[in-house]
């Protein structure tokens, strides 16, 4: 079990999950009929790292950096973390996450940031992890 840069093959792989991805991940909330993959790309210059077991991609993260709106530090983003339906609940997301916290470190990043839709069972892993909620977006009907 190993985690490394995405190939070509494996992001055309990826790709295909993105419309998945965007509604699991959204709780239906956005119906994966426009996935903004390349904007998120070129906007965080961001990068996917693929979780492999015997050649086979069990889940991934994109990872990328952003500037905070305070005082313009960079700082890493977790934009995608994603393990596929057979390999749940066996620690991956875990391994992703402790990834992409030890790249941070490596680029001498001090702060992580995501975004996570509420109800979306990541919430709890990302909770463990240190994770705290400095925001909340609300909406309503009209």
């Amino acid at each position: 079990m190993f985690i490394r840069r995405a190939t070509a093959e494996e992001l055309r792989f990826i790709q295909s999950y993105a419309p998945i991805v965007q509604q699991e991940a959204t709780l239906g909330y956005m119906d994966g009929k426009h996935v903004l993959n390349e904007e998120m790309h070129y906007h965080y210059k961001a990068e996917y790292f693929t979780l492999l077991d015997n050649h086979r991609i069990c889940g991934w993260v994109l990872l990328g950096e952003a500037k905070t709106p305070v005082n313009s530090e960079t700082m890493g983003m977790v934009l995608e973390l994603y393990v596929l339906q057979p390999y749940r609940k066996k620690g991956f997301g875990h391994m992703l996450m402790n990834y992409a916290l030890h790249y941070f470190k490596q680029k001498k990043l001090k702060k992580v940031q995501l975004n996570v839709f509420a109800g979306n069972f990541a919430k709890k892993l990302y909770e463990q992890m240190g994770f705290k909620d400095v925001s909340t977006l609300m909406e309503r009907p009209l």
